[in-house]
């Protein structure tokens, strides 16, 4: 199952697979102040709009 999220560049909507995410943590942006949430991956990272602890329960719940 993939879970979907909002990129927090383009506003698009992104499919995750859940059991390839290595790491979820903030970064705030030097320039414009914003947090954001970060999903690292196998292959990349991707920052989303969704808050930590969303993102984190979400993930969580799909890979019990």
């Amino acid at each position: 199952m993939l879970l979907h999220f909002r990129d927090a560049t383009t506003s698009n909507t992104v499919a995750v697979n859940p059991h390839h995410v290595v790491c979820v943590f903030t970064n705030k942006d030097e320039t414009s102040g914003l947090t954001s949430t970060v999903i690292n991956m196998l292959n990349g990272n991707i920052a989303v709009t969704e808050d930590y602890l969303e993102v984190v329960g979400r993930i969580q719940s799909e890979l019990k």
